[in-house]
């Protein structure tokens, strides 16, 4: 997808969400050690998933099927850190 001889660049990404969750909903380490959101039975990881599209309408559908084009994303990452906390709803 891209030749790893080329210069590169340093890009980096910030993304902030915040959700309004159900009070079961809980925070928890994960046996791999990892901070998770536990809901139910499932733990859910927030990681970067990047979603593509060849499209230029406004409504494009935006995916993940390209697995050449994700994994070579994934590839280019040297770091992530994800950090989860909550605060009481009033």
């Amino acid at each position: 997808m891209f030749d790893k001889g080329s210069e590169m660049k340093k890009l980096t990404i910030h993304i902030f969400a915040e959700l309004k969750i159900p009070n079961d909903w809980e925070i928890v380490e994960h046996p791999n050690g990892s901070q998770v959101l536990k809901i139910g039975d499932r733990y859910v990881d927030f990681d970067i998933a990047p979603l593509a599209t060849e499209s230029t309408d406004p409504d494009a559908t935006w995916s993940d099927e390209d697995e050449d084009l994700t994994e070579t994303i994934l590839d280019a990452v040297t770091g992530l850190d994800t950090e989860l906390s909550e605060e009481g709803i009033h």
